[in-house]
């Protein structure tokens, strides 16, 4: 299992641990992390969920010794994962919350910004370093990291794959709170608890009613998404910064 599921009350926590590569995700943990959502939002019990990575952080994005190993049929198939994460958390009827420490990069990130809640670590860290390996962002983040932290703070990320702190990220509306690595774990059980007084009815509908505001915009950035990165994917730009990772 590359996610795991716990139940905590009405919310579930998945997990991911791969804390030799800081959490960095491979197609299969991708998958695993998509289907473990659309399963908890098939769950009537389900109320709340909550995505973190084991250990001290959150997820590195995309493990690039996987992708220095990709063909461009298994890179196609990986960008087509992330963007299916994307859609399980859009599409999910219950609330889901990332709960962040550590590092948030790349395609971790920017399947954060489609979460509905964030928290973070003092310690976290943030970047969509894309642009530096000669790719782009995935996840619907050229769409909704613009909705998130507003349009000049998403394309400081998004153009400069600068690396930004836990400071930046609350004064710029990605994340709700944040709190010392030790309170992390009781400050995301309130928050995932807050929704026992909920209608999963209403959250279910609300939710709609906010994504559907994207129209056909979600689809678009998705597909758009997908073409540049896969075209990308055989640039020199890539080959080289991808290798050169490997290497060092």
């Amino acid at each position: 299992m590359n996610v795991t599921t716990t139940e905590v009350g009405s919310a579930r926590v998945l997990t991911w641990d791969r804390a030799h590569r800081r959490n960095a995700w491979t197609r299969a943990v991708i998958e695993d992390l998509a289907g473990a959502i659309e399963a908890c939002g098939e769950d009537p019990a389900v109320r709340c969920v909550v995505a973190r990575g084991g250990g001290d952080h959150f997820s590195a994005g995309d493990d690039l010794y996987a992708t220095a190993a990709a063909d461009a049929a298994e890179w196609k198939q990986i960008v087509a994962a992330f963007q299916r994460l994307t859609l399980a958390v859009l599409g999910a009827p219950v609330a889901v919350l990332a709960a962040i420490d550590g590092v948030c990069i790349g395609g971790a990130l920017e399947f954060a910004a489609s979460c509905d809640l964030r928290v973070c670590t003092d310690r976290a860290r943030f970047a969509t370093p894309e642009v530096r390996i000669g790719l782009s962002a995935t996840n619907a983040g050229t769409l909704l990291l613009p909705e998130v932290v507003g349009e000049t703070a998403a394309r400081q990320l998004l153009l400069t794959g600068a690396l930004v702190d836990a400071a930046w990220a609350q004064a710029n509306g990605l994340v709700c709170e944040v709190v010392p690595p030790h309170d992390l774990d009781a400050r995301v059980g309130v928050l995932a608890g807050a929704f026992d007084d909920t209608s999963r009815a209403a959250v279910a509908a609300t939710k709609v009613m906010l994504n559907d505001r994207f129209g056909e915009l979600l689809d678009a950035a998705l597909r758009r998404e997908t073409d540049a990165c896969v075209r990308l994917f055989d640039g020199e730009d890539a080959r080289r910064a991808v290798q050169a990772f490997v290497s060092r």
